[in-house]
């Protein structure tokens, strides 16, 4: 069936229509006519997959990497980065005008200058193969793993990192995980900032040999090991387990970004492309105004917070993460920042008690990829505060959120940022000012 590439959709597939029903197909780009075979349709929409392309786009390449298609990691390689760019920028306005009612113009998106290489973390599961631990990925839409030889996007240091790793476990016959025994290596958990690695190995019930700590801990640049002890499987969103062991090096791991110097413990989250979170958090710096109180929800260790403290009387920052707001506390007495405390909490339940106490001028929110959820946007639009800077890297959820504020709120600017290359994430920073009508 020959099928005409009409739109992006979401996840980044090309769309098609067959009697005006939509039809998602993966790896196709938009402009292509592709010989198509349906894999599945419902009354609402269908799936196919490209038997080949017949007049493919100026924009398609040959993707690098040998096992992008059954990794699923970048669904978008096959793109060159203009043709990348570009439907980032369609799927944020397409998101913005169905779910915001939105049509004006976005800023131009500000380009990743690393496009490969330049992912400070990864997750990777460990599994058995032919009598060796290996580590991989899960294939795209399954619960097999696929070893991972080389991965492109992540930082140099991780992935020399990762391969010495799995030699010494080999050295010394360790296996991965056994749900019966709970015992063995779940997931390999690496962080790197300024060419020092933090790792973390997730494991079941066991003590890991002294002399793995040590072989582990000779490897170029890793300055810190935890362990992470996990033998439930009901909350697979948090990688980490019930104990957290540090085994050698530094507890914490240090990040400077924007002339801030930042404490990071394992369980705290800070942004995977460590130059473009620079270029993310100058944007919301520039666009917050003077204000007498700035509220951050969902605030992390605390970035976004001190480095609009300058702006504000005072700042307040809300995350539900202990040991981040630990590390937000201590980064804010690390920079000689007074006039900002955290608290861990709910963002809505806080916000509301925040705002009870205080009038807020500015809010600034960087809520999950889920976005806000219904109590959180309630509450904002019960308040009187003027500004909102909302960051995110859903357009999906960030449009269907801002269609529920804009009961109270214009949206003034918008600006997306290339934080994640060879995937269709886009992050974004939109800035909006109360209303009343």
């Amino acid at each position: 069936m020959k099928l005409k590439i009409k739109k992006w959709g979401i996840n980044g597939e090309g769309i098609a229509y067959v009697h005006k029903k939509p039809i998602f197909i993966d790896d196709a780009i938009v402009d292509e006519l592709v010989d198509g075979e349906i894999t599945e349709e419902n009354d609402r929409f269908g799936k196919a997959k490209i038997k080949k392309v017949l007049e493919p786009s100026p924009r398609r390449r040959y993707p690098m990497c040998g096992i992008w298609k059954e990794c699923g990691g970048c669904p978008i390689m096959h793109m060159d980065m203009k043709g990348q760019l570009r439907m980032k920028a369609a799927i944020l306005q397409e998101a913005l005008r169905k779910y915001a009612n939105y049509t004006r113009p976005i800023l131009p998106i500000i380009k990743n200058p690393s496009v490969l290489a330049y992912r400070n973390a990864c997750k990777l599961r460990f599994f058995n193969e032919k009598g060796k631990i290996e580590v991989g990925l899960y294939e795209k839409g399954s619960n097999h793993v696929i070893k991972m030889e080389r991965c492109l996007i992540h930082e140099k240091g991780l992935e020399q990192a990762r391969s010495q790793i799995v030699d010494i476990l080999n050295q010394y016959d360790q296996k991965a995980y056994s749900k019966k025994e709970e015992c063995g290596y779940r997931t390999l958990v690496m962080k790197e900032f300024d060419r020092k690695i933090q790792v973390i190995l997730v494991t079941g019930k066991m003590m890991i040999e002294k002399e793995i700590i040590n072989q582990i801990m000779k490897i170029d640049n890793v300055v810190s090991l935890w362990q992470s002890v996990k033998t439930k499987d009901e909350n697979e969103i948090d990688i980490f387990g019930y104990k957290m062991i540090h085994l050698a090096g530094e507890e914490k791991m240090e990040i400077g970004v924007c002339g801030l110097h930042l404490n990071l413990l394992p369980r705290s989250f800070f942004q995977l492309n460590t130059k473009q979170a620079q270029n993310l958090y100058e944007v919301v710096k520039a666009w917050t105004p003077r204000s007498k109180t700035i509220v951050e929800a969902y605030c992390g260790i605390g970035a976004m917070s001190l480095l609009v403290a300058e702006k504000a009387k005072k700042v307040i920052g809300i995350e539900s993460i202990e040991d981040a707001v630990r590390n937000a506390q201590e980064n804010a007495e690390k920079n000689g920042t007074r006039n900002v405390n955290f608290i861990c909490g709910d963002a809505a339940q806080e916000l509301k008690k925040i705002n009870k106490e205080r009038s807020i001028d500015t809010l600034i929110v960087d809520p999950p990829r889920s976005g806000l959820d219904q109590p959180m946007k309630e509450t904002i639009l019960h308040s009187n505060i003027q500004t909102i800077i909302y960051v995110s890297c859903n357009p999906s959820t960030l449009a269907k959120d801002l269609g529920v504020l804009n009961e109270k709120y214009k949206i003034e600017r918008v600006q997306p940022v290339d934080m994640f290359s060879q995937t269709p994430h886009v992050e974004c920073v939109v800035l909006m000012s109360r209303v009343e009508k």
